[in-house]
């Protein structure tokens, strides 16, 4: 995961072709999991993984977190 989202090689499209998306929600990492973009249960899992971290990236970007740290600190 980079700063931008989750790149994936679209493994639908080997050995022909290398083309790769990248996630920035967790709703497209999922479609994507959906859609076997990836292959395998270890790659599922570590893009699930990742799709999580885009989740909690997301939610820590709103304002009820910094609320909750200006009251804390």
């Amino acid at each position: 995961m980079d700063d931008h989202g989750v790149v994936m090689l679209d493994q639908r499209r080997l050995p022909t072709e290398e083309i790769s998306y990248t996630y920035t929600t967790y709703q497209d990492v999922a479609k994507s999991i959906q859609e076997m973009v990836i292959r395998g249960a270890p790659p599922s899992a570590s893009l699930a993984a990742m799709g999580v971290a885009l989740r909690v990236r997301s939610y820590l970007d709103t304002e009820i977190p910094r609320e909750i740290r200006r009251i804390l600190v």
